[in-house]
Parts: structure tokens; C-alpha cells; sequence
């Protein structure tokens, strides 16, 4: 009997987080896939449709049609998209695509993808932004590029996304998504 519920509550753990998945999302929900494109062999400005396997596994059908500039990119690249969930789990209305980073360094050495931090303005400073993320860590990011109009529009509190990639001292932002705080 005591080997039985082990094996119920083992389970339970191991399928729990996909089954909870489904229910974090709906269509027109915000969502940022980062992944590899399989379809088509080369992505261009006249790609209406394209397939990416995201790094978590799935793979997602992503409509084209709204992103003004779409890169061109090669079949197993790495991108970035940003967009919105359609009818099914699985479709993506994008909006833009993020290409992979143009190599301007040896090729031996290797390059930071592209990252996103989700959390809530901690501390606001001029250009130092303070974020604390799902973990209760405090992540300090400089908002390098980013104009002053944007940066104005940011309070503590806000939930935001934060795009970018890690530099040799600091993380340097490429984008910023303020998000709507239903808990408020």
C-alpha cells in the first residue's frame, strides 16, 4: 500500500508541471518563445508563416504577417519572438522577431544569447534599474540605450520584461515590455 501512494504522489509530480501549463496561458496572451526555426529554410520579408521549436521543447506555428521587419535568417537558427497566443496553445500571432546576435567577435568565442527578465521595479535610478524576479532575487540592470521618455515611464511596483543579454560587468538592455499587474 505505502509503495503504491509513493508511486501516485511521484506521478502527480512529474506530470503536475506540464498539466499547469495549459491553464497559464490563453489566446491573446502575451508570450516571448525563444528557439530554433525549423520552417522555413531561410526566414526573409516575404515569410508569412515560419515554425520555431522553443528551448523548452514545443513547437510553435508563428503568423508573420503583423512583423514589419522580419530578418533573414537560415533553418536552425537561433530567434526570438515576440507576440501573442493564438486559438490553439501551439500558434503565435508575432509581432517581432528578434534575429540571432550578428558575430562581430571570433568565432571561438562565444556569444550571450539573448535573455529576458520578468519581475517587479524595485529601485529606479537614472539608468540603474533594480528588478526583483519570481525567486525573490534582486537582479541590477543598466538601462544602457534606453531614452530617457521610456525610462520616465517606468514606477515602482510595475511588473515588467526585460529584454537583453549579459555583458562582461552588467546585463545591457535591448527592450523593455511594461506589463499589466492584475493584483493590484
Amino acid at each position: 500500500m505505502r509503495s503504491m501512494v509513493a508511486l501516485r504522489v511521484l506521478t502527480i509530480a512529474l506530470f503536475a508541471p506540464y498539466l499547469l501549463v495549459q491553464a497559464l496561458a490563453a489566446p491573446n496572451d502575451f508570450r516571448v518563445i525563444s528557439g530554433k526555426l525549423l520552417e522555413p529554410a531561410r526566414l526573409n520579408p516575404d515569410t508569412a508563416v515560419a515554425v520555431v521549436k522553443s528551448d523548452e521543447g514545443p513547437v510553435y506555428y508563428a503568423d508573420l504577417r503583423t512583423v514589419s521587419r522580419i530578418p533573414t535568417v537560415e533553418r536552425g537558427a537561433a530567434v526570438t519572438l515576440v507576440g501573442f497566443e493564438g486559438a490553439r496553445s501551439d500558434q503565435i500571432a508575432a509581432q517581432v522577431i528578434y534575429p540571432p546576435e550578428a558575430v562581430s567577435e571570433p568565432t571561438d568565442v562565444p556569444l550571450a544569447r539573448s535573455q529576458r527578465i520578468h519581475g517587479r521595479i524595485e529601485s529606479l535610478a537614472g539608468a540603474l534599474l533594480v528588478v526583483r524576479v519570481a525567486d525573490g532575487k534582486a537582479v541590477t540592470l543598466v538601462l544602457r540605450g534606453v531614452s530617457a521618455k521610456i525610462r520616465g515611464l517606468l514606477q515602482l511596483g510595475d511588473v515588467v520584461t526585460v529584454f537583453g543579454r549579459p555583458a562582461e560587468t552588467d546585463f545591457v538592455v535591448t527592450g523593455i515590455i511594461q506589463g499589466q499587474d492584475l493584483t493590484r
